[in-house]
């Protein structure tokens, strides 16, 4: 099915983040043929289809004959089902996170694509920022981790709340830092407007003492996406949205004790990491082409997806424990 040394691909949802897939495909032409997109709502796949000069196919069953992977970016109730449909077809498949609603759906997606030979893969986009691929080069044995992922309300028909939305972003860096299995899961959270969780602040534990404490929330006024990573004698903080590393090291603190106040000094040097700043989604569908070109393997493997999948539910079952402890009683 390969022409030209190029993957036949297309696309599953072209809603928002379809449409960003649609933008990044219509510009890999070295390694992508873009054939097409197919969306349940057949005006807005001819208009995508039209602003990317590629085709809106009448059904998902006419794309998967043509192409050779896709791309599904559709409402996350719906991920399971279609990504089951593709592999089934016989077509390299990248879902967007989450992978699907369950484990059990997740690790049913994982063994068929397993058993059909195929590249299976999560969008978590991320993954793919310079300034996430530098960190996993820096931080060795962290003890603390702490993450903030906070967003402007969107007034927008919400279908995944806060923790499936922004904190499984951050969920899956810091597995991916840490080289330990968790031990323990406490959360809380508050709905707010979405009827999901709009709020939440996740603590994890891990079996070599390690702790990460990751919030997120889609009611803030600003937009913050940072990470701030503790281990002997460095403290990394990553800025996500410059995708800036700055590492201090070798502190010392002071207090200076006057009849006015006690002012407290601290020192450090700092030494800032310089980051390739790529197209994060760009790098992702790239990589997805690539594998399945054979040449080259992907980063994460299925069971990695599978458990970072498996935490982030359980942080939503610690939230909603709550809240119905919490329900004032009638």
């Amino acid at each position: 099915m390969k022409r030209n040394g190029k993957v036949k691909l297309g696309i599953i949802g072209v809603g928002r983040m379809g449409n960003f897939h649609a933008n990044v495909l219509s510009v890999l032409n070295s390694d992508v043929d873009f054939i097409g997109v197919y969306d349940i709502n057949m005006v807005r796949a001819h208009y995508v289809a039209k602003k990317y000069h590629t085709t809106a196919y009448e059904t998902i069953d006419n794309l998967l004959e043509e192409a050779e992977g896709v791309c599904i970016a559709v409402p996350t109730k719906l991920h399971y089902e279609i990504a089951k449909k593709a592999l089934l077809a016989g077509v390299h498949t990248l879902v967007e996170k989450p992978i699907s609603g369950t484990t059990e759906e997740a690790s049913d997606l994982v063994k068929t694509a397993a058993e059909n030979k195929l590249i299976f893969q999560t969008g978590h986009v991320e993954r793919f920022k310079g300034a996430v691929v530098e960190l996993r080069k820096i931080v060795e044995n962290p003890y603390l981790v702490e993450a903030r992922r906070l967003s402007p309300w969107e007034d927008k028909e919400w279908d995944t709340g806060v923790v499936l939305d922004l904190m499984i972003h951050d969920i899956d860096i810091v597995l991916s830092l840490m080289q330990s299995e968790v031990k323990h899961v406490d959360a809380v959270g508050s709905i707010v407007k979405s009827g999901y969780e709009d709020i939440a602040s996740a603590v994890l534990q891990f079996e070599n003492g390690a702790i990460a404490n990751i919030t997120s929330s889609r009611l803030s006024e600003t937009r913050i996406r940072a990470m701030a990573v503790s281990q002997f004698k460095a403290f990394i903080y990553l800025n996500f949205e410059t995708q800036d590393i700055n590492i201090y090291r070798g502190s010392s603190a002071s207090f200076f004790v006057s009849s006015r106040e006690i002012t407290y000094k601290q020192e450090s040097f700092v030494e800032r990491v310089l980051v390739q700043k790529e197209n994060a989604l760009k790098e992702e569908l790239l990589h997805f082409a690539h594998c399945i070109l054979g040449r080259t393997e992907p980063i994460v493997s299925g069971e990695d997806d599978i458990k970072t999948l498996s935490i982030t539910l359980k942080i939503i079952d610690k939230i909603h424990e709550k809240l119905l402890t919490n329900q004032p009683q009638s």
